[in-house]
């Protein structure tokens, strides 16, 4: 009876260890098939609808199914898509830059300077204006760079003439900072925090100064945290339309004006579709890039 019961429990166990092993392979599985249905359902299905939208025609101001490549020729052959299309990556471009070198300077203080008792305090406070509202930032900056607004106020106090910064790149890139700056200073943050420090140490101990410490040894260490940071802001500001709207006038237009243009003249959904999967297009080839990039330099 012993040496049957040994055999059983030894045709059992294989079986057993069977069970949770294969259990353990698909609990990652089912955890991740909500989100994906969730992606499937709110992001999958509606690009591919915009894309198919991109080959409709309009008659009597409604789009109508068919196949047709005139959206695409209209879009990609106007001199105002493609000049939006450049002021876009320009701007994008621009901010990036501006809101990396104001965040690094920042960051770089909240790691090294400040205590490890008030960093989370500091945290929280940069978090909360994320949890506000866009809009309602965008419009306060609306009326302290209004004619009539607080910095002119100032400068009116101090005896010197008024000036209009509404309507051009000062204001648009206030208001991209507005987007970007607390998001970006968090991801330099940690990736600053990620870093050992006794490299940095050793750096000045073998008599490098703080520049060359900087230049050699930080910043390399933090290259996919620059590169993470630049196309956040990339991606957060070539799509943005608030800022668009409220600081810079639509003028010049950037692609966000355009595609909301584009409907209200005649109704073409079809053409506005178009400039929407251009720009989701070129976000997608930014973060290739951005990717490439990364695996290429290896660091943290």
């Amino acid at each position: 009876m012993e040496n049957i019961s040994n055999i059983v429990i030894a045709q059992s166990a294989p079986r057993a260890v069977s069970f949770k092993t294969r259990r353990r392979h698909w609990f990652p599985v089912a955890l991740a098939i909500p989100p994906l249905i969730w992606q499937l359902i709110f992001f999958v299905l509606p690009m591919i609808f915009l894309f198919t939208l991109t080959f409709w025609k309009v008659e009597f101001y409604k789009p109508v199914p068919a196949f047709v490549l005139d959206n695409w020729m209209k879009i990609i052959g106007s001199s105002s898509f493609q000049k939006a299309l450049m002021y876009t990556f320009e701007m994008s471009l621009l901010s990036a830059l501006v809101v990396t070198l104001i965040a690094l300077p920042a960051a770089c203080i909240l790691a090294f300077r400040v205590s490890e008792k008030y960093q989370p305090i500091l945290i929280a406070l940069l978090v909360v204006p994320v949890f506000t509202s866009y809009v309602l930032r965008a419009y306060a900056w609306q009326v302290v760079l209004s004619p009539q607004g607080l910095f002119n106020w100032v400068l009116g106090m101090l005896g010197i003439d008024g000036l209009n910064m509404l309507g051009g790149t000062f204001a648009l890139q206030v208001g991209y900072l507005t987007l970007c700056l607390p998001v970006v200073v968090l991801v330099l943050t940690f990736a600053l925090l990620g870093i050992d420090r006794s490299h940095l140490e050793a750096a000045s101990n073998l008599g490098c100064r703080s520049y060359q410490v900087f230049w050699h040894v930080l910043l390399p260490s933090i290259r996919n945290g620059l590169l993470l940071a630049l196309t956040t802001t990339f991606m957060l500001t070539f799509s943005d339309y608030i800022a668009p709207l409220l600081l810079s006038g639509s003028n010049p237009p950037t692609l966000s004006i355009l595609i909301v243009d584009t409907v209200k003249s005649g109704a073409q959904w079809p053409r506005a579709s178009v400039i929407g999967i251009i720009m989701m297009l070129c976000i997608g080839v930014m973060l290739l890039l951005s990717n490439v990039v990364s695996r290429k330099g290896g660091g943290s």
